[in-house]
């Protein structure tokens, strides 16, 4: 039996709590007695996700001091960190702490900003599972796979929770979507895209945090109300059970890897249509689990197909079923981590350091390093004026600029880190955010920017007129 505590950010809804969760009850069926506790860096909780995790047998301490979190480290025997680029682990795998067997399990596919996989982060850890095989094929990863010291361990679904699933009868063609809404994740143009989709009585139901810009959206292209916002639902078996198609298209840059939300759509028999994008492309195989569709006109007539051809949708719908059963089993992967824990108990606990890391090293600079080479534009502009890296900078996609672990999530936690306020500023600029802009520019310089290298930028968020956001 080993003491395993697991480190998140949060505990959410879903991601990781909810596989941490769902590891935990797996691994108490199948006879494994590992000990499972777990520590938030921040307090935020979602109180559903504490009884389920209190009922799994884990003991959850919330947003610690330090103090109490090196007494958890010291009493532990595996710490497993579920990780993403963000500023919260970061500061925690950068911090001193008591001598550990440290294991990644990383929720990224690691190859593409802000969510990248270093050198730093590779060789810093003892173990890493990742939940894509994509993210094994990463040059930083080639020594931890020669040393059998990764593995690929998917994110854990909770199928419990669509026992006794039973599609039930509904009055319009339904298109679901569940997870997060915003334009870190979804398809940039998914309003538009499935606005001109040609069927009659089409419904597009989202579950999830909706950004409002979304929103606005499709309340202006489609007022019929055809889009159906229904933020984070708890219970989503009567959403499945209400779906014709799993309607899931990502953005290019998309970080996703092994997508619970996908694997329980497919395990209720609702056909997927998504993009290759992330590790999607290893999830649905096109015309035997689903449909892998390549821009946007053919993601409008994969939909109309699907509805025009309802053996196929059932033939599809029943082959992801049955491959999602095969292939997303919840048993194998405790089992997976009970031979990783295993491995790691023949190890001696380890004190360790991260590299550079010290109290004259700026907010800005840990950003550009957790980006690992993959943004070569902010270790540019950190050195200096660079007019084109201020440009690259400026037309950063949504992602790493809005999405989790990009400059806006960065600067939310650091606010006074100049550097940070300047490329905010030039990403509202070119979004023609233009007041925003302007109050990013000005703190800058307030925190120290050369005036001489704002004053242009400046200038043109003053002489512009604003968008109403």
């Amino acid at each position: 039996m080993a003491k395993i505590l697991h480190i998140l950010d949060r505990l959410s809804g879903g991601g990781p709590a909810r596989s941490l969760i769902a590891l935990a009850e797996v691994q108490g069926r199948l006879g494994m007695p590992h000990r499972h506790r777990a520590v938030t860096l921040l307090p935020d909780a979602y109180p559903y996700a504490l009884i389920l995790a209190k009922r799994a047998g884990i003991h959850v301490l919330r947003g610690p001091d330090p103090s109490a979190l090196r007494k958890e480290i010291a009493g532990a025997d595996i710490v497993q960190v579920h990780f993403w680029n963000n500023p919260y682990f970061y500061e925690f795998l950068r911090s001193a702490w008591p001598a550990m067997r440290l294991l990644l399990w990383s929720k990224i596919l690691g190859d593409k900003p802000p969510q990248v996989i270093t050198n730093l982060l590779a060789n810093y850890v003892d173990f890493i599972a990742v939940t894509s095989p994509d993210t094994l094929d990463l040059p930083v990863l080639e020594p931890a796979v020669r040393q059998s010291s990764a593995a690929v361990v998917p994110g854990i679904a909770d199928f419990e929770r669509l026992s006794a699933f039973e599609p039930r009868p509904h009055d319009t063609f339904n298109v679901g979507y569940i997870g997060t809404v915003n334009r870190g994740k979804i398809h940039p143009n998914y309003v538009a895209m499935s606005e001109g989709i040609d069927i009659p009585n089409v419904r597009f139901v989202l579950c999830g945090a909706a950004e409002e810009e979304l929103r606005r959206a499709a309340a202006t292209l489609a007022p019929d109300g055809r889009f159906e916002f229904r933020g984070f639902v708890e219970n989503i078996k009567p959403v499945l059970e209400t779906l014709d198609v799993f309607g899931y298209p990502l953005c290019e840059d998309t970080y996703a890897t092994s997508e619970k939300s996908l694997q329980e759509a497919m395990y209720a028999g609702v056909p997927p249509v998504v993009f290759p994008h992330g590790g999607i492309r290893r999830l649905v195989r096109h015309g035997e689990t689903g449909l892998v569709v390549h821009s946007e006109a053919e993601y409008r007539e994969a939909i109309q197909s699907l509805y025009h051809n309802p053996a196929e949708r059932r033939r599809l719908g029943a082959n992801a079923r049955a491959y999602a059963r095969r292939h997303f089993s919840p048993e194998e992967a405790g089992r997976q981590f009970d031979r990783i824990y295993a491995r790691l108990m023949e190890e001696p606990k380890r004190e360790r350091r991260w590299e550079g890391a010290g109290p004259e090293e700026s907010p800005a600079r840990r950003f550009a390093e957790s980006l690992g080479g993959a943004a070569a534009q902010f270790p540019a502009s950190l050195s200096g004026s660079d007019s084109e890296a201020e440009r690259l900078i400026a037309a950063s996609s949504p992602l790493l600029a809005m999405g989790e672990g990009g400059v806006f999530h960065y600067r939310a936690h650091y606010p006074n880190d100049p550097c940070l306020r300047f490329w905010s500023g030039l990403i509202l600029l070119a979004q023609r955010r233009f007041p925003n802009a302007e109050q990013e520019l000005r703190a800058a310089i307030a925190l120290g920017t050369d005036p001489t290298r704002v004053a242009g930028y400046l200038s043109a968020a003053g002489a512009m007129e604003p968008v109403h956001d």
